[in-house]
C-alpha cells in the first residue's frame, strides 16, 4: 500500500480573543469553507485536515472550537495538506453563480457540486429518495453503484442540472432522463456536517409519509370542531337510506332556476357558548 500523498504542517494564525477563526471543517475535521476577509483567509485551504491545536490532539468540532477559546494571541494548528484532494475538493464546493441562487444556506451543512456518470452495462443507479418539507432527500445508495459514488445517505438534492427540485418522482424523471440522454449529470447538494445537522437529517429520514399539520389548531378551535362533528353524525343518523340518496341520481330533468334575494344566516357554532360576553366600551 502506498503512503498518502500531502505532508503534515504547521500553521501558525494570529487572532485576538472572541475573533471567529473563519474556517469550517466537517465532522472529519477536514476544512470545507474559508470565509473572505477573515484570520483564515490565505493561511488554511479547502481540504486541510486539522489534527491538533497547540500541540492538543482534537477528538471532534465541538472540542476543536473550545480549543478555539483559549487559542489566543495566536493559534498554532497542525495539518495535513493533499494538494490533490485540496484541488477535487474545492472545485466541488465551488458552485457556480447561477446555480448558487438554487440554494438556501444553513448552518452545519456544507455544500457542493457533484456529477454522475452512467454508462449502459454498467453499475446500477442504486438510488433511493424520499420528500420531507419541499427537500428531496437521499434515503438509500446500494453498494457499487453509481449513486454511492457520488452521493451520501441524507444528502439533500438541491437541483439537478441547474432545475430546482422539491418532488421525488419530479427529481427521479428528471436524473434518469439526463443520464439516458448524455450520460451524466449534475447536482448541487447540501450535506449535514454537524452534529444538530445530522440529528435533523436523521429525524427527516424516518418520519411518516403522512404528517400532521405543520399548524395545531387552538383547544377551542378543536372543540367546536369535534361538537360539529358529533352533530352532523347525529343528523345523519336520522335519515333513511333513500333520503341519503346521491342527488346524482335523482331526477334527469333539468330543475328551473330562481334567484332568491333574502339573506338568511345560521349560527353553527361559537367558542363562547355557556359564557356571558362582557360589555365594551363605546
Amino acid at each position: 500500500m502506498s503512503a498518502p500523498e500531502g505532508k503534515e504542517m504547521t500553521i501558525e494564525i494570529p487572532m485576538e480573543e472572541g475573533e471567529p477563526l473563519g474556517a469550517t471543517p466537517n465532522d472529519k475535521m477536514i476544512v470545507t469553507k474559508v470565509q473572505a476577509g477573515t484570520v483564515s483567509e490565505g493561511k488554511l485551504k479547502i481540504g486541510d485536515q486539522i489534527l491538533r491545536v497547540n500541540d492538543t490532539v482534537i477528538k471532534d468540532t465541538h472540542h476543536f472550537f473550545a480549543l478555539l477559546r483559549f487559542a489566543p494571541p495566536c493559534a498554532r494548528l497542525a495539518i495535513f495538506r493533499d494538494e490533490k484532494k485540496a484541488e477535487e475538493l474545492a472545485s466541488r464546493v465551488h458552485i457556480p453563480a447561477d446555480r448558487e441562487r438554487n440554494i438556501t444556506r444553513r448552518d452545519g451543512f456544507s455544500y457542493e457540486l457533484v456529477k454522475m456518470t452512467w454508462k449502459a452495462g454498467g453499475p446500477k443507479l442504486g438510488l433511493g429518495i424520499k420528500h420531507f418539507q419541499n427537500r428531496v432527500l437521499v434515503s438509500k445508495t446500494d453498494p457499487a453503484s453509481i449513486s454511492a459514488e457520488c452521493l451520501k445517505i441524507g444528502d439533500h438534492i438541491v437541483d439537478i442540472n441547474g432545475q430546482p427540485v422539491t418532488d421525488k418522482d419530479v427529481a427521479r424523471g428528471i436524473l434518469v432522463k439526463g443520464l439516458q440522454a448524455h450520460g451524466e449529470v449534475t447536482m448541487v447538494i447540501e450535506r449535514p456536517e454537524t452534529m444538530e445537522a445530522k440529528h435533523w437529517t436523521s429525524r427527516a429520514l424516518t418520519v411518516q409519509a403522512v404528517q400532521p399539520p405543520s399548524v395545531q389548531m387552538n383547544s377551542d378551535v378543536r372543540d367546536i370542531a369535534q361538537k360539529e362533528r358529533a352533530r352532523l353524525a347525529a343528523k345523519v343518523g336520522k335519515y333513511t337510506s333513500q333520503e341519503l340518496k346521491s342527488i346524482l341520481g335523482g331526477q334527469k330533468k333539468a330543475a328551473a332556476v330562481a334567484i332568491d334575494d333574502r339573506q338568511f344566516g345560521h349560527v353553527i357554532a361559537s367558542d363562547n357558548e355557556g359564557k356571558n360576553l362582557r360589555a365594551v366600551k363605546k
